[in-house]
């Protein structure tokens, strides 16, 4: 269900809010009223490296970020879709790089065949925190607007996102999604993959992530970190900027909660994904867009959360 251009009823407004202070959990911070998805295309109950193809659909909020490479383009970093006219991505893809002349590739699975369903726009501005650190990527988030609005479609459309109240440390479960290449042996000589890989992954606890034999203390307070403990299944080089996200227990929604952002090699054991955790940079992003009230995607998506505790 798509619904834009709907004006809220004020005890919408107020069920929301209420909602929200109770339990901390939200979609969608845009002026956007658009509902935040719960995968239409996909009725079932890479930097990605020991993933599997991700069918058409799966993830419409995926978002190829790419450079010019002659007269064709090339794969440089995942985003995810906030709205129509904003994107999510990490910071450190942005080093001391012009964009002018890069372009944003929306409703893509397989990058060497763009389907008729794909959308391409510029970049307009990107927006980094003050308090990025392209030393130790602390705070490594960034948002980009775009040229022109896209169209939403059911192979377009915006990310669910936490606020910053919501237990995302709780879940065990996380799922990635990207086109970055699919072996650390090919980290920066190989192409990224053309289909759009897939992977689950585990939550792993700070502390431990953190611990000597681990990133021995590198792990920042705003980063959450996963994978496997033996290796194996990682998000690689290409898939950085792209959404870490975590299901509800009974519903298909999922949520973006965290912004792939770097690890040491790929896939290794003990060197699980750095993820920049999105809950806390939810009032900045509301700050860039100057956003100061709920959208209706917010209420419609409450029905799913009286059913089932979201985090």
């Amino acid at each position: 269900m798509f619904l834009t251009n709907f004006i809220q009823p004020y005890f919408i407004f107020s069920i929301a809010c209420l909602y929200y202070l109770t339990y901390g959990t939200f979609c969608n911070v845009s002026l956007s009223l658009t509902v935040c998805v719960n995968r239409p295309l996909y009725n079932k109950g890479s930097r990605i490296v020991g993933g599997q193809n991700s069918p058409p659909g799966k993830w419409p909020w995926m978002v190829s970020i790419q450079s010019p490479t002659g007269k064709e383009f090339s794969h440089l970093c995942g985003g995810s879709v906030l709205n129509e006219i904003w994107v999510l991505t990490a910071a450190h893809c942005f080093k001391k790089q012009k964009t002018n002349s890069w372009r944003l590739v929306f409703g893509a699975n397989n990058l060497k065949v763009l389907e008729s369903s794909v959308q391409i726009r510029r970049i307009k501005e990107v927006v980094q925190p003050k308090a990025y650190n392209s030393m130790t990527e602390a705070n490594d988030i960034t948002l980009l607007r775009l040229d022109k609005p896209i169209a939403f479609t059911d192979y377009v459309q915006p990310a669910c996102f936490p606020t910053e109240f919501a237990n995302v440390e709780k879940k065990t479960d996380y799922y990635i999604a990207g086109w970055g290449v699919l072996d650390e042996e090919f980290k920066f000589s190989g192409e990224p993959s053309e289909l759009l890989q897939e992977a689950r992954v585990h939550q792993i606890d700070s502390k431990k992530c953190n611990s000597k034999d681990w990133y021995d203390g590198a792990i920042g307070e705003y980063n959450l970190c996963a994978g496997h403990e033996k290796g194996g299944i990682d998000s690689c080089q290409g898939d950085s900027g792209g959404p870490l996200m975590c299901k509800t227990q009974k519903s298909r929604t999922y949520a973006v909660v965290g912004i792939i952002s770097w690890g040491s090699g790929c896939a290794r054991g003990k060197k699980p994904g750095v993820y920049t955790s999105t809950k806390y940079f939810i009032k900045w992003i509301a700050s860039k867009h100057q956003v100061y009230e709920f959208s209706l995607n917010m209420f419609i998506f409450l029905y799913l959360f009286f059913l089932d505790i979201y985090f």
